[in-house]
Order: structure tokens, then sequence, then C-alpha cells
């Protein structure tokens, strides 16, 4: 947990460090920027998958349990 700590700072600070801005608006951007360019490079990104792929193991025999389940559990 250290490490990661230290790693994320080293890259905070490098980041950080650079450029000039006009506004305000242009620090934050800059500053909010760093801080999330930072955690991805010191704790990775995880990519979720999108709820509407359909599954490698869905198919027709699949969706009829589940049709059916979903007519024993349906409320009038």
């Amino acid at each position: 947990m250290k490490v990661l700590v230290f790693v994320y700072k080293k890259r905070l600070d490098e980041k950080l460090g650079e450029g000039n801005f006009e506004s305000t608006e242009e620090c934050y951007q800059h500053l909010a920027k760093s801080i999330h360019q930072a955690a991805k490079e010191a704790l990775g990104q995880n990519i979720l998958r999108s709820i509407t792929k359909q599954f490698c193991y869905w198919n027709e025999e699949f969706e009829q349990v589940v049709n059916k389940k979903r007519k024993i559990f349906e409320l009038d």
C-alpha cells in the first residue's frame, strides 16, 4: 500500500509541476486532469464489461429458462 501511495504522489508531483494558467478554470481543469492521470498510472484502470453485451453462454435454451422463471415470479 505504501508503494502505491508513493507512486501516486510522485506521478502527481510530476504532473502538477507542468503548465502556466491564465484563469482559475484552466488551473482547475489541469488539477483535476492531473489527479485522474496520476491515479490511473499508479493504480491501473479496470474496464467493466457493458451490461448490454451478450454473454458467451447465452443461447436459446438459456433464454427459455430465464423467460419461464420470469413468468413464475411475475406479480399481478
